[in-house]
């Protein structure tokens, strides 16, 4: 017999050579397991030999194995060194695999009376037409289930509105909003799933005929296997809703949305049927060769198909390809023109080495590669699932950035600046993309080949550190939109309503409308969230890379313990912020004095706050130099004024018309809702000389009070003037004493010049005082 009787079979070459090829890379190589015959023949061997023939069979050995170490030594230095060692690897891998496949296909002619010996089991007498029974009973529970469905549908449920009809309706934006009303399109044939499945499994449950556990388990097995088909169905309506363009996610024609759907729906229903069917036979007690040859015989079938499916559709998927990016290109480029021709040929390689690896997989009972196949085969699904959320995870990145962001307001004028920023931004966008799906197919190879216990050195590690990340920046990026989201509705929220007839009012206080107190505290949460999330994202994706964590956070510990004594005036307006803030001591809008300024509150920073004096002045006061604070836009504002009448005026008809005026501006559309307390009168204040002096008083919500006591004034006047009552004109009576005798007397001149003098100097001291007690009472400049 020749020395390499091992590679007389084709599929045995093959394997061998796949194997040598892959050898350096197996993360545990093991030895392969003896076949039983092989096991049987050396036991029996073992069992005739004495102890001397066993001692010098083991002294041999060890001699040859002595001299091979020696020549492999030797030999290993040189090419044809290493030539020999890959032949000897060969011969090695293709004897073992040649056993192997040699004692599995044996047991192909017995695989059809198994399957007929497990079928029978399902009959307690063993009989074939039993059997056949006892599956058509479980029909008809399924039946059961399926007519309760269609029942409660058309009676319980109400009638949706169809996919085909939704455009009519309204159209979604974003994605978020296309899955969501997918899902309430779906929201029948979720509800009529979930009623399938209950109805069928009590029914049989309660109204079983017979206690066989074989047939028990053939019916749950069905029940699963249509419930699972069924879910992927409704699964891939939503995602691509080949009847309604206006809900598909992916931007692709009906006829291939259609088409993918099916290939979807078919394969994936192929694969729960193959996997059920397996899974059965075990639990029916078939042998574990018949078992293997099962899922051979189901994935090779699988493949043949979709090498079939390829062919078929080679032209359309070209079509596809060369379709337009949303970049905007108009001409594909070379590489995809290229690939667009000859995809087709990877795909197919891709099946085949699928193929091998099941079947060495299937021959070598100690490997175990974790659902392999079905991960490797349903590779497509998975890259359009990691692709849509890399995508969405770059786009946001993009916009929280302010590099690009794809949305545009309708009617919004854009200059060619910025249209030039827009493409430069919209080219970065790509790139980046580019780069991501790379590392995103690089990641999946990788991971695949990870899947069939394949270690490629740093790569294995990289792949699984690329989709650790990928997960986690998901995760956050999900987080953050939400949470951004939320606190950007409750910030719009506690913004007020912008009053029309506002800008044509002269408001003192700079016309800034106070704001709630979440437009205050949300950015600076928002803020806060974001730092947090920064870092914990961070220090999780070090932590999946392998780089320990503990030494770095015991290094900000220290950094911030150092920051914390060099920083001790950041560290006070920081923690001054926070209290003032915790207090609820002003908010964003209202006008404040503090430190000795004034203005209103623009903006709060996590050190500073901004105030807008009102006459324009923007001030940063550090939190800590605020000291004690007068908050003019808590409660109300009482204003007095003084209105002069003559000595002889009638007090009483003065007061009731102050009474008239004050009722009619509280009865007022537009100054009614700024009143706390009415315009009335307070009666005579003082009377001095020619002049009495009457004071009036009202209490009006902050920055309102300026407007109303304009008002006042003008209607006060009114209503005076129409009764004939005219206020005081002010007057100094001057007293020229009498000249002696024998002196001359002052000319109209000099009495002129002594009466302007004594005049202008009661003047004076009257406004010297009026300034004196305003100053007291009110803020200097706030009521000028």
């Amino acid at each position: 017999m020749s020395k390499f009787h091992g590679l007389r079979h084709p599929v045995t070459i093959i394997i061998a050579l796949l194997f040598l090829c892959l050898t350096p890379f197996i993360g545990t190589a093991e030895q392969p397991a003896l076949s039983p015959k092989v096991k049987a023949d050396v036991n029996s061997m073992m069992a005739g030999l004495s102890d001397e023939q066993v001692r010098s069979l083991l002294i041999e050995e060890l001699q040859k194995d002595a001299l091979n170490n020696t020549n492999t030594t030797v030999k290993s230095a040189g090419p044809d060194g290493v030539l020999q060692e890959m032949l000897d690897g060969l011969e090695h891998v293709s004897t073992s695999s040649d056993d192997q496949t040699q004692a599995l296909f044996e047991k192909i002619p017995n695989v059809l009376p198994d399957i007929y010996t497990i079928f029978v089991r399902l009959c307690p007498h063993q009989t074939i037409k039993g059997a056949i029974g006892n599956l058509a009973g479980i029909l008809f529970f399924i039946l059961i289930g399926l007519f309760i469905e269609k029942s409660a549908r058309k009676i319980i449920l109400p009638k949706f509105v169809k996919a085909e009809s939704l455009g009519n309706i309204f159209t979604p934006i974003h994605n978020f909003e296309k899955i969501t009303a997918s899902l309430v399109l779906e929201l029948p044939s979720i509800i009529g799933l979930f009623l399938f499945f209950a109805a069928a499994y009590f029914c049989y449950m309660f109204f079983i005929w017979t206690d066989i556990a074989y047939l028990r388990i053939v019916f749950l097995a069905t029940l699963i296997s249509v419930t699972l088909i069924r879910a992927i169905t409704i699964f891939s309506r939503i995602l691509f809703s080949p009847r309604s363009p206006t809900l598909r996610i992916m931007p692709m024609e009906c006829h291939i949305a259609g088409t993918i759907h099916r290939l979807v729906t078919w394969t994936a229903g192929y694969a729960v049927i193959g996997l059920m069917f397996i899974v059965v036979s075990k639990k029916l007690g078939a042998m574990p060769e018949t078992v293997t040859l099962l899922q051979l015989f189901i994935a090779s079938l699988l493949l043949l198909i979709s090498a079939g499916l390829i062919l078929l559709l080679k032209n359309k998927v070209k079509e596809q390809i060369l379709v337009p990016s949303a970049a905007g290109d108009d001409k594909p480029s070379w590489g995809r023109q290229q690939f667009a021709s000859i995809w087709h040929i990877p795909a197919l390689l891709y099946l085949g080495c699928l193929w091998i690896l099941l079947f060495t997989n299937l021959i070598n009972p100690t490997e175990h590669t974790r659902g392999a196949f079905l991960l490797s085969f349903f590779i497509l699904p998975i890259w359009i699932v990691a692709d849509m959320a890399l995508q969405w995870i770059v786009r946001y990145s993009m916009a929280t950035l302010k590099i690009y962001s794809d949305s545009l307001d309708e009617g919004e004028e854009i200059s060619e600046e910025e249209l030039d920023n827009r493409d430069k931004g919209r080219k970065t966008y790509h790139r980046v993309l580019l780069i991501s799906r790379i590392f995103l197919v690089l990641g999946l190879i990788v991971w695949v080949a990870s899947l069939w216990n394949i270690q490629i050195p740093v790569f294995s590690r990289l792949s699984a550190v690329i989709f650790d990340a990928l997960v986690i920046m998901t995760l956050a990026m999900l987080f953050w939109k939400f949470i951004s989201n939320w606190i950007e509705r409750k910030i719009e929220e506690s913004i007020p309503k912008e009053d029309p007839d506002k800008e044509e009012s002269d408001d003192e206080w700079g016309s800034a409308a106070a704001r709630g107190r979440s437009y205050t505290l949300l950015p600076m949460l928002r803020r806060f969230i974001g730092t947090i999330l920064m870092t914990m994202v961070t220090l999780t994706l070090l932590s999946s890379m392998g780089v320990d964590i503990g030494p770095l956070l015991a290094g900000a510990g220290v950094i911030g313990l150092a920051v914390g004594f060099g920083a001790q005036k950041l560290v006070a307006d920081m923690f001054s912020g926070f209290f003032y803030l915790l207090d609820d001591a002003f908010r964003v809008g209202e006008y404040i004095e503090a430190g000795g300024i004034m203005g209103t509150v623009e903006n709060i920073s996590l050190r500073n706050v901004m105030l807008r004096h009102h006459r324009g002045m923007l001030q940063i006061v550090p939190h800590s130099e605020l000291g004690s604070i007068t908050n003019y836009m808590r409660g109300g504002i009482v204003v007095k004024f003084n209105l002069d009448f003559p000595y002889d005026a009638d007090i009483d008809q003065i007061r009731k018309i102050i009474k008239k005026v004050g009722i009619a501006m509280l009865e007022d559309e537009e100054l009614g809702g700024d009143f706390i307390k009415q315009v009335k009168s307070q009666g005579v204040r003082e009377i001095t000389n020619s002049v009495m002096t009457i004071r009036v008083k009202f209490t009006a919500k902050a920055g309102a009070h300026f407007v109303i006591r304009r008002e006042a004034y003008r209607r006060i006047t009114e209503a005076l003037r129409a009764k004939g009552i005219e206020y005081a004109h002010k007057k100094v009576i001057v007293d020229i004493p009498t000249p002696p005798p024998g002196a001359p007397a002052p000319t109209q001149e000099q009495l002129i010049q002594a009466a302007g003098a004594a005049a202008q100097q009661v003047v004076e001291e009257e406004q010297a005082n009026k300034n004196q007690q305003t100053g007291k009472s009110q803020p200097s400049g706030a009521f000028d």
